[in-house]
């Protein structure tokens, strides 16, 4: 009788504690289905309801007119960017949902917001606010269908926007109004770390999570290093110890026929959001998780790395601030002392032990083409359920092919509005020059123009080749003066340089200036590099 009691005491006290905690479409379909957007928005509002430490805000609008909700987590209940300032706390950003067709991201926040809404996460709200996007892509998120063959949810939602725009790829050109809204929060918030959540495309290993940071060439590498060498070690032993998960750096076997040659990270485009925030001096995660994983253990994993990632920074993130902090003063003063690297390839930065399989080359089927890419050839790779682990050369570390010494600032001349309203998207700083003078500059001399074959993100892209000569020009007032000398200096010869494959040229928003309509040859580009600013030159900030 006691036994029983004790037993209905147990059931009270459970009811009572977690009883009325929401469920995630995902748990409450143990794991066969995500949530659609109405799923997540009612989600969020109910968590809102049960703690004053949720405040549900709007981002932005998507491209089809849904509300994407940026939810703010703190003790404070902080509101929004100004009240942040107030209680000068460092900010951790997560965004999940930019490829909506890898959802785990998507269901591992709202589980994570569910702890905090009944009060399991404040040991990681002590030094820290924490900003999430559960859902970045929301119209991605409802087109709905038999659109991932991997392993999780057999409907997902689609890769792009409601733009057909692959939003992990705007963040240079900034066409969408997703990504402007999470760039202008960049500039608002200014979050130390910010961690983007994906899954894998493919590649065969036994570890659930993966993970890096930042590797374009023109990056701060001490941020990097800081990653590697102190972040993910600890967080990496977290996971394991901890939650009981094994996690591996990102990438793809060198050669798919022979795993022994090494692990590659190709990702070194600024256009990717983990490099384009690195390049703005702050700290950034991309997680990919396992797509040949079932669908339960690639949340679950998910939910666990970002409770070790929240304990670490929590413990580390006035360090890691100054880190940034100081980071954004040697940009300042001393980057363009530095060259800009147009052309990089990866070398290795250090051994990893991969655990993975045993693999065989087999024949594809004539009629089985079709359902490979071309790059595929004749040949693909077929895993064997024996577990191998590999001892492998990690190559990440970029290093530079071509690259130009950097100029002390950039002249744009006058009447390009739509340049420069893009490039103060970004935050960058942009002043007008008050009378003109005369100069020596560098001219930007564009030898050749090559359009690419196909549609990119619905651009034409342009391959260029330069040269740089020195003249003297006169400058005329209202042209537009770009300094190296500010925090966000690493983020100009992208935009401006038209070599960088992240270029303004390059994605076309140069073609009116720079291609003749009848000549077959290029205009001069409008752009000219300043190898030192002479004194006394007046300017202001427009």
């Amino acid at each position: 009788m006691k036994r029983i009691f004790s037993f209905f005491v147990l059931m009270a006290i459970f009811i009572q504690l977690f009883g009325d905690q929401p469920l995630t479409v995902a748990e409450r379909s143990n794991f066969q289905q995500t949530s659609l957007y109405q799923d997540v928005m009612d989600f969020l509002f109910e968590l809102q309801k049960k703690s004053d430490k949720i405040v549900v805000t709007q981002l932005t609008s998507s491209f089809e007119g849904r509300m994407i909700p940026l939810v703010i987590v703190s003790l404070e209940g902080i509101r929004n960017s100004l009240e942040r300032s107030i209680h000068h706390k460092p900010v951790v950003l997560i965004n999940a949902n930019i490829h909506a067709g890898e959802v785990e991201g998507k269901e591992a926040t709202l589980m994570l917001l569910r702890d905090v809404a009944f009060n399991r996460l404040d040991n990681f709200l002590k030094n820290q606010i924490i900003l999430m996007l559960p859902i970045f892509n929301p119209d991605g998120n409802e087109k709905i269908g038999l659109n991932r063959r991997d392993n999780g949810p057999e409907k997902v939602g689609v890769r792009y926007n409601g733009q057909y725009l692959d939003l992990n790829r705007d963040f240079l050109k900034l066409e969408s109004p997703e990504v402007k809204a999470l760039v202008k929060l960049f500039n608002q918030w200014d979050p130390v770390l910010f961690i983007d959540l994906h899954t894998t495309n493919g590649s065969y290993h036994r570890e659930p999570v993966t993970y890096t940071t930042q590797i374009n060439p023109n990056i701060d590498n001490s941020l990097s290093d800081y990653m590697w060498n102190e972040l993910f070690p600890e967080v990496s032993r977290t996971l394991k110890v901890k939650y009981g998960y094994d996690s591996v750096p990102y990438g793809n076997f060198v050669d798919r026929f022979h795993p022994e040659k090494g692990w590659r990270n190709w990702a070194l485009d600024a256009r990717f959001s983990f490099n384009y925030f690195g390049l703005r001096n702050r700290f950034s995660i991309l997680n990919e998780n396992y797509s040949h994983a079932d669908f339960k253990t690639r949340v679950m994993s998910c939910y666990c790395f970002l409770k070790s990632i929240l304990e670490y920074s929590n413990t580390h993130i006035q360090n890691m601030q100054q880190k940034v902090l100081q980071s954004d003063l040697n940009t300042k003063s001393s980057y363009l002392n530095n060259s800009f690297v147009s052309e990089s390839k990866t070398e290795k930065l250090f051994n990893i032990k991969l655990k993975s399989y045993r693999f065989e080359k087999e024949k594809i089927k004539p009629e089985d083409k079709k359902k490979y890419p071309p790059w595929i050839g004749d040949y693909r790779v077929k895993k064997i359920d024996e577990p191998v682990d590999y001892d492998l050369p990690y190559f990440i570390r970029p290093a530079a092919i071509k690259s130009a010494p950097l100029p002390e600032a950039y002249i744009l001349l006058p009447h390009h509005p739509h340049i420069v309203e893009k490039i103060k998207l970004h935050g960058i700083i942009i002043e007008k020059i008050r009378s003109g003078f005369q100069t020596i500059i560098e001219e930007i001399v564009i030898d050749k123009l090559k359009p690419s074959s196909q549609i990119y993100q619905g651009h034409i892209r342009l391959e260029c080749q330069v040269h740089y000569q020195k003249q003297t020009r006169s400058i005329p007032a209202q042209s537009y003066f770009i300094s190296m000398k500010q925090p966000l200096a690493r983020l100009i010869p992208i935009l401006l340089e038209p070599e960088s494959q992240d270029s303004l040229v390059s994605w076309g928003f140069f073609n009116r200036e720079i291609v003749s309509q009848w000549l077959n040859q290029p205009r001069p580009y409008p752009v000219y590099r300043i190898p030192r600013v002479l004194p006394g030159v007046e300017r202001y900030q427009d």
